[in-house]
């Protein structure tokens, strides 16, 4: 199954961007009357039949509607750009595809990379999304120095909340902690972790310190493997 992506629906009727358009018609040869499936990114899937083949705005009239993925927890992983740039796009684009709905880039003490490209990062998650076959683009936020975050999760009385921390007791495991069907923020530190003040100021805040396991883990292993382990934890 391939899926399409539009935020362009009046109505009854889906009109693709340009580049959707091309792959639609150009690269997959979709003909008039043919019926594909197209999301929204916000959680909705249409099954569409083609009405005007235009490959630069291929045009789709709805024929049912769908809401996919509507989960009874969220999850918001707040994560420490790194060096490789690659190894980065490469924890956003999997925890896409395990399941995440939002993505905040922290800038913490030993943080190096200080500067991302929203819009590849856009495309990534796009991408990534139409893959797994979901229906929501989870949300990437602006990137925003550590304490800052902290301060402004208070408000989330309700969610549980974790700071990844390496000196932490392997009895401390997330999967252990963390309960079921239960929204979720967890921190993952930069390369050479979360200092200690850093880490005491979460404390100080209702974060909890967890581990993620016996093994040492690079950033963007840490924030898969807690992805991982908070959508298995809800199977």
């Amino acid at each position: 199954m391939q899926y399409f992506y539009s935020d362009n629906i009046i109505n009854n009727t889906v009109i693709l961007n340009e580049e959707e358009s091309k792959h639609c018609i150009k690269v997959l040869r979709h003909k008039l009357n043919d019926i594909i499936s197209v999301i929204d990114g916000l959680g909705n899937l249409f099954t569409c039949k083609i009405i005007d083949n235009n490959f630069h705005n291929c045009k789709l009239q709805i024929i049912n509607q769908q809401v996919l993925n509507n989960r009874n927890f969220k999850l918001h992983i707040a994560i420490s750009p790194i060096k490789n740039i690659d190894r980065f796009e490469w924890f956003i684009e999997k925890s896409t595809e395990i399941g995440i709905d939002e993505i905040t880039p922290i800038i913490c003490n030993k943080t190096e990379k200080l500067k991302i490209k929203n819009e590849r990062v856009s495309r990534i998650l796009l991408s990534a999304t139409k893959q797994s076959l979901n229906a929501k683009i989870p949300k990437f936020n602006e990137m925003i120095k550590f304490k800052d975050f902290i301060e402004l999760q208070n408000q989330n009385i309700d969610t549980e909340k974790y700071i990844a921390y390496c000196k932490v007791d392997i009895s401390e495991n997330l999967k252990n902690i963390y309960t079921k069907n239960s929204d979720a923020i967890i921190i993952i530190g930069p390369e050479g972790d979360f200092i200690d003040d850093e880490v005491n100021f979460a404390i100080e805040n209702s974060f909890k310190p967890i581990s993620l396991g016996v093994n040492r883990l690079r950033t963007e292993t840490a924030g898969v493997i807690a992805c991982s382990t908070i959508n298995i934890l809800n199977l």
